[in-house]
């Protein structure tokens, strides 16, 4: 055999490093004719009007089917069940073509959720588990049914099922970027990426069966007063004596109904809550339901002042997100029982200026507090404050990127790499890389406002903020013109398959006669 057609056999060839991560069914595995794929609705459906279509075919998923996968030669689709009913992965199948996947990743991110998303067939999402261990097909589905609802789509499908052989799941790496892993910033990982992301985040059996047990509270109530006041009151009732714990269940339920009756927190992430503490507590479920949801009942008949239960007095923050990535730090504020005010932290801090942003935003007319007062009132929020990504237009990195491919793709290309020496970047198709001088860059860059003041210190990090060293971008030296010279290079694949081809020609010019 030649090496072309034996690479795949390579352990770190990136068919037999996904052939090692998904591993599952030994017997069996799936694959479909490209050539009935066609659009239902909004769906992608494998089949076509007389229903043939998606095959079970005999033997393993080996590494050379991988290779075919990868190549966009033959599709192929995994089983997570091995024949004794045990998986080392699964996956979560998000099927809304309308999904904001960069979203949904930084929310994986922020969670800090054992989870590796990548885009599916249809366009949706797959969000991907990966276990060290051979996990029990109960426990993974529990895991993934516990991790859907933390995402916020808990009716969604889980493979494995939490019973039966299931279906095989189409792969990812089909076609290069078709179906591909995606990063928090909404770009899109490489097949090695997406293998090195999913080594990282493998968890233990133990880890898998606490997922599996973790009861699910909605990231809606983290942050915020009533949340944290959950939190607090959970722990009190697991630690309870024996004596008055009915009363103390009760006492801490009514008093959470308050604010479930002023649409504060999720009355299912109360009940979930308190029912778990009650029951490490010692009760049975049905003891703990029953004083749970009594007191929820009665609580309710006395909702806590909706207006943020100081009769308007003083601004209560309920929650504090930091939004990253603008030019300035920019905090959104929840201002309890009167909404959300975005503004610069500076104006947060003098309580002043954030009562005068709070009257002409939300209408809300709030006394001036002392500064010791109000700034411990921020540092209680600031304790589980949470940190929200701005939209990419919206960041200097955004624009970054947008000025870097703007200076790759729209300024004549050079022809041989020795023209780099005249300012223009070459694109060396062969290699999949785009070479240019920093000096041509920067003299570039600092023709748009935005960038006129910043270092070249400042530059050369967001340069190398790109992608990941030495596979998305790097520095090197050519000898052009008899002169050492240092180069920049970046994978031209970064600006969404802008290559030499995209270049627009010139006119043609009418030769003059004889």
């Amino acid at each position: 055999m030649t090496e072309a057609l034996t690479s795949y056999l390579h352990p770190t060839s990136p068919a037999h490093r996904l052939y090692e991560l998904f591993r599952g069914a030994e017997t069996r595995h799936g694959t479909y004719d490209q050539k009935r794929l066609r659009l239902v609705g909004s769906k992608m459906e494998m089949k076509d009007e007389s229903g043939k279509g998606p095959q079970d075919v005999k033997g393993p998923p080996t590494p050379e089917l991988w290779e075919k996968h990868l190549a966009g030669v033959r599709p192929l689709g995994v089983s997570p069940l091995r024949e004794d009913g045990k998986c080392r992965w699964g996956v979560i199948d998000i099927d809304v073509y309308d999904l904001n996947l960069p979203q949904l990743a930084q929310l994986i991110e922020r969670e800090e959720l054992p989870l590796v998303l990548s885009r599916s067939k249809s366009g949706g999402g797959h969000a991907w588990l990966f276990s060290t261990d051979w996990v029990p097909q109960a426990d993974m589905s529990s895991a993934l049914t516990s991790l859907a609802s933390r995402l916020g789509h808990p009716d969604v499908e889980t493979y494995p099922p939490s019973s039966g052989s299931g279906n095989w799941m189409n792969m990812i790496g089909w076609k290069s970027t078709e179906r591909c892993g995606i990063k928090p910033n909404g770009l899109e990982m490489s097949v090695s990426e997406f293998v090195s992301a999913a080594v990282k985040r493998q968890q233990s059996l133990p880890a898998i069966s606490a997922l599996a047990t973790k009861p699910s509270q909605p990231t809606s109530t983290r942050g915020t007063v009533a949340g944290r006041q959950l939190l607090q009151i959970a722990a009190e009732i697991t630690s309870a004596a024996t004596g008055g714990r009915a009363k103390l269940i009760y006492g801490k339920a009514k008093d959470m109904g308050r604010h479930i009756a002023a649409e504060r927190i999720d009355e299912v992430a109360v009940i979930d809550a308190l029912v778990d503490a009650s029951m490490r507590a010692g009760l049975s479920y049905s003891e703990a339901i029953g004083h749970v949801r009594n007191g929820i009942k009665d609580g309710k008949q006395e909702p806590a002042d909706s207006r943020g239960g100081n009769g308007g007095r003083y601004a209560q923050i309920d929650k504090i997100v930091i939004l990253t990535g603008g030019e300035e730090k920019l905090w959104r504020v929840s201002v309890s029982g009167y909404g959300d005010i975005t503004l610069p932290a500076k104006y947060v801090w003098r309580n002043d200026l954030f009562n005068q942003r709070c009257a002409e935003e939300l209408r809300a007319g709030f006394r001036q507090m002392k500064a010791d007062a109000w700034a411990d009132r921020l540092n209680d929020a600031l304790e589980v404050a949470e940190t929200e990504a701005l939209p990419r237009e919206e960041t200097v990195e955004g624009a970054f990127f947008d000025c870097l491919q703007a200076f790759c793709t729209d300024k004549h290309r050079a022809y041989a790499i020795e023209e780099v020496l005249w300012r223009k970047p070459f694109w060396d198709d062969d290699a999949g890389r785009v070479y240019f001088r920093f000096a041509d860059f920067l003299s570039y860059l600092r023709e748009s406002v935005l960038f006129k003041g910043m270092t070249m210190h400042g530059i050369g990090r967001m340069l190398r903020g790109i992608g990941h060293e030495g596979v998305d971008l790097g520095k090197t030296t050519k000898k052009l013109k008899g002169k050492t010279t240092e180069l920049y290079w970046l994978r031209s694949g970064l600006f969404e398959g802008v290559g030499a081809e995209a270049q627009v020609a010139l006119p043609p010019i009418d030769r003059p006669p004889l």
